[in-house]
């Protein structure tokens, strides 16, 4: 997670430098790399890094999909394609779970990481045969110091978070040492950005109001989702008792509810070309299934479980890519890629925080006879399924306070502006041309 959020805004930006093509190149690469790396590592300090790597190729994927749908696609007709993604999205985000389930249950861990080397080389193969080149570079300086900045800063963050109360006692001085340093290179990658020509992560744009308010939905809703997936299959395996394969079943409905919905969703928005019900809406849906999880105790069935991922799942379809067709409708085509990017880091970058976060509630409160069960979780005696359910609780509770959120900010700054049906700038050539409007 780590290393795909500090790359996010750099892959915008090389994006508009090189074009899209040779940087999906790059990014598939770098993940495939990683992954076999993940399946060979020896101890946790490897696995930890090479999962890193792994995560510095994935940080590219998903901004530039979405900016080359901005370039090429206009905005009245953006609503069905960015739903087609987030149905993709939402899917692999749920299918992924549910496949290393069964790996582990029967094969080895390490295979977790091997299956991803054919289904990326064919990734590969794809973008290499039917991706054109842009043909010629654009001018532009890259911000090397403030990504690097970023990281660091972005680093010690979650350190700081994670080793406060497990690790280190939360007034030790490694805790507040990390937390400082975030503090401290945070502020300075701030002001780095006010003085570089070309900023990594353009501020200028969270002057519109919009683009902030729909960047701030989307770090909250990256930290609701992210944490749902994360502690749902805990629960189901921890408390209700089932195997890590069933833990990763529980999770379709989810997936069912969010591609269903976010396709339907984004057919809607091109048809009528308004957005904004579904900024109110979805939080409304994604809080109540939350809530629902929240009420989940030792007596909680599969069944019922499933039917409040249902709910969760749609309200995250209904919102899923809105936000970010809110962002590219409220900027220049020019500003795209990085507009694009930045949304991405901001959901990026809310699903490190919050799968982080509610990580650290959930361990706070999570008994050390509980912990030492370790593999053995489906196997807890009736009072560890309770203190597991107890420790849950606050994650998913968490989830309805963030969906709440969301609802708030969507109705007073989310303002909705007429989806465009052609490009008011003239097209660009190469892997990011576009149709000219009739």
């Amino acid at each position: 997670m780590l290393g795909s959020t500090v790359t996010v805004p750099l892959y915008g930006k090389l994006g508009d430098v090189h074009g899209r093509k040779p940087l999906f190149i790059v990014a598939i690469t770098i993940f495939l790399v990683g992954s076999a790396l993940c399946g060979a590592a020896q101890n946790m300090v490897q696995l930890v890094v090479f999962r890193a790597i792994q995560g510095v190729g994935a940080g590219g994927l998903f901004p530039l999909t979405l900016a080359m749908v901005g370039m090429i696609v206009p905005p009245r007709d953006r609503g069905r394609y960015q739903g087609l993604i987030g149905s993709v999205f939402a899917a692999a985000s749920i299918i992924g779970p549910l496949i290393g389930g069964f790996i582990v249950d029967n094969t080895s861990w390490r295979w977790i990481f091997y299956v991803n080397l054919p289904v990326g080389g064919l990734a590969l193969i794809v973008i290499l045969i039917t991706m054109p080149k842009r043909p010629y570079k654009q001018q532009h300086s890259i911000d090397w110091l403030g990504s690097g900045i970023l990281a660091l800063g972005t680093t010690a963050l979650l350190l700081g978070l994670v080793w406060g109360g497990r690790d280190y006692p939360w007034l030790s001085g490694p805790v507040l040492g990390s937390l400082a340093a975030a503090v401290v290179l945070l502020a300075t990658f701030a002001l780095v950005e006010t003085r570089v020509p070309e900023p990594i992560l353009p501020f200028d744009l969270l002057r519109n109001p919009t683009v902030a308010s729909s960047v701030a939905c989307m770090a909250l809703v990256g930290m609701a989702m992210f944490g749902t997936i994360s502690f749902v299959p805990l629960f189901v395996q921890g408390v209700i008792g089932t195997s890590a394969t069933s833990s990763g079943v529980v999770l379709t409905p989810l997936m069912l509810g969010a591609v269903v919905t976010s396709f339907v969703s984004g057919q809607i928005v091109s048809r009528t070309g308004r957005y904004r019900p579904n900024t109110l809406i979805g939080p409304v849906l994604l809080g109540a299934g939350e809530l629902l999880l929240w009420r989940m105790s030792v007596n909680t069935t599969n069944a019922e479980a499933a039917r409040n991922m249902v709910l969760a799942g749609i309200g995250l379809g209904a919102m899923m890519q809105i936000f970010v067709l809110s962002v590219q409708n409220s900027v220049a085509r020019s500003q795209m890629g990085t507009a694009t990017a930045l949304t991405q880091f901001s959901r990026s970058i809310g699903a490190t925080l919050g799968v982080t976060l509610m990580g650290v509630i959930v361990n706070q409160r999570l008994p050390a006879s509980v912990r030492a069960e370790g593999v053995a979780i489906h196997r807890l005696p009736e009072a560890g399924r309770a203190a597991l359910a107890s420790a849950l609780h606050p994650a998913f509770l968490a989830a309805a306070c963030l969906s709440a959120l969301v609802f708030v900010i969507s109705l007073f700054w989310v303002r909705e502006a007429p989806l465009r049906q052609g490009f008011e700038e003239d097209a660009v050539v190469g892997d990011e041309a576009s149709p000219q409007p009739a």
